[in-house]
């Protein structure tokens, strides 16, 4: 009996077993190598953790290690050499007997220190929003900026390699604008995947188009929709009935054949085609003749007294003759 229950034990004993943490470690700032082993939870037991790089001749654990509730998590070994990213890094978890190996390739897994003394400032000669910063590593790392206008959305734009400034053209001195500037290692010297945190925010302007963020009024599509179908409405009535056509579009006369009365042609108002049309009356003359003082009895004419009447006064006789002048003897 003794011999089946120790025979059980042994071949159960593993199922029960905790499988060991999993290492993974990171080159911050390419000054020192980060390792941790409490991604699924803090452990249950203390390890110790043992390190080395292929240049490096045995292992060394670690000198500083990283504790929550007393148990060991993590470890920052240094110091780290230039260049000891590009070769393999041995690491191994010891507790008791067992012994957990792991390689590890840190090429792609340095972490750089977010940019410092970032400033922000409009220069003159351009009139462009300018922003500046500084990092450690400068020929080898590739930057990025953020900024956003009056709190908004951010907007995401690529620095080249080498390059510690970014613009922005033409800002509005009525807005506000917030930038941030993150780093990291560039593809010619063995690209990383991680970023560096955001910097501290830098602000320029002032915020004063807050009216820009206010929802649009519910209101104002209805007036819009009201104001349409008015029109709408008008121009349907204007097409339909007459009058209102004939006083908004008046009708232009088509040309007559009958070319006699020409004033039809034209709308002339009352007054004045009435003054068009008068009448003169006509102004009847006789003829008349001088005779001699001798030959007074033959001939005898009534002559005007005035000779100015005979070219203003008009009347239905021009001379009134007597009947001594009607009988005329020659």
């Amino acid at each position: 009996m003794p011999t089946r229950l120790l025979l059980l034990l042994c071949l159960t004993a593993h199922v029960f077993a905790r499988e060991p943490p999993e290492v993974d470690c990171l080159v911050v700032h390419l000054k020192y190598v980060h390792c941790s082993w409490n991604k699924q939870g803090t452990p249950e037991v203390n390890y110790t953790f043992y390190s080395q790089f292929e240049s490096d001749k045995v292992f060394s654990e670690c000198s500083n290690y990283l504790r929550e509730n007393n148990t060991n998590t993590g470890c920052t070994k240094q110091p780290y050499q230039k260049g000891q990213k590009f070769s393999s890094f041995h690491t191994k978890l010891v507790h008791g007997k067992q012994i957990t190996p792991k390689v590890l390739g840190l090429k792609t897994k340095v972490k750089l220190n977010p940019p410092t003394n970032v400033t922000v400032e409009r220069r003159r000669s351009d009139s462009n929003l300018w922003l500046n910063w500084s990092q450690d590593y400068v020929g080898c790392v590739e930057s990025e900026v953020r900024y956003r206008v009056n709190n908004r959305k951010w907007e995401n734009n690529r620095v080249s390699t080498a390059v510690q400034e970014y613009c922005v053209n033409l800002p509005s001195s009525s807005s506000m604008y917030e930038l941030q500037v993150r780093s990291r290692i560039a593809s010619g010297c063995g690209e990383s995947v991680f970023w560096s945190d955001w910097s501290q925010p830098v602000v320029w302007g002032s915020n004063n188009s807050t009216a820009d963020a206010k929802p649009t009024s519910v209101w104002t599509p209805v007036l819009y929709v009201v104001g349409a179908f008015i029109l709408i409405l008008l121009v349907m009535m204007l097409l339909h009935h007459e009058r209102i056509r004939i006083i908004f579009i008046p009708v232009v006369p088509k040309p007559s054949s009958d070319l006699h009365n020409i004033e039809d042609w034209f709308q002339f108002p009352k007054g004045l085609k009435e003054s068009f049309k008068y009448n003169e009356h006509p102004c009847l003359v006789r003829e008349y003749c001088h005779v001699s003082q001798s030959d007074s009895e033959a001939c005898s004419v009534f002559m005007p007294g005035n000779e100015s009447d005979l070219s203003t006064s008009c009347s239905s006789s021009t001379s009134t003759v007597s009947t001594e002048e009607e009988m005329v003897s020659v």
